[in-house]
């Protein structure tokens, strides 16, 4: 009896564990709002560790590249960027799937954009 019961909850650990979560350095889907003007947009991302708490972020989204760097750990990276004839700033928060949820804007904009990214 107390083999079945041991064999059972084995089981059914297995059965409900989950991959790692995949925040930090890899490749995401980017998928957002641009709050000037409401249009939607979809990229990628690659995120690079490039030191202790130092991050390298680049992004292709609708065929621009933008270029950044970051400071922080896998839970938050701050980061600045340039790209498409602009610059601007960046903060990404780890979400519990492994994404990040992320709020942007470039230099001189009044509202602030939102995004995802989703590791691929």
């Amino acid at each position: 009896m107390r083999l079945t019961v041991v064999a059972g909850m084995c089981l059914a650990l297995a059965g409900g564990a989950t991959p790692a979560l995949a925040k930090g350095p890899g490749k995401y889907k980017v998928e957002g709002v641009n709050s000037e003007d409401n249009s939607k947009y979809s990229g990628t991302a690659v995120i690079t560790k490039t030191g202790k708490d130092s991050w390298r972020v680049v992004s292709t989204i609708d065929g621009d590249k933008f270029d950044g760097y970051a400071i922080g750990d896998e839970e938050l990276l701050a980061v600045t960027f340039t790209g498409n004839g602009s610059s601007g700033v960046a903060l990404y928060v780890v979400q519990p799937d492994g994404s990040y949820k992320g709020i942007w804007a470039f230099k001189g904009d009044s509202k602030i954009s939102a995004e995802m990214l989703t590791p691929q």
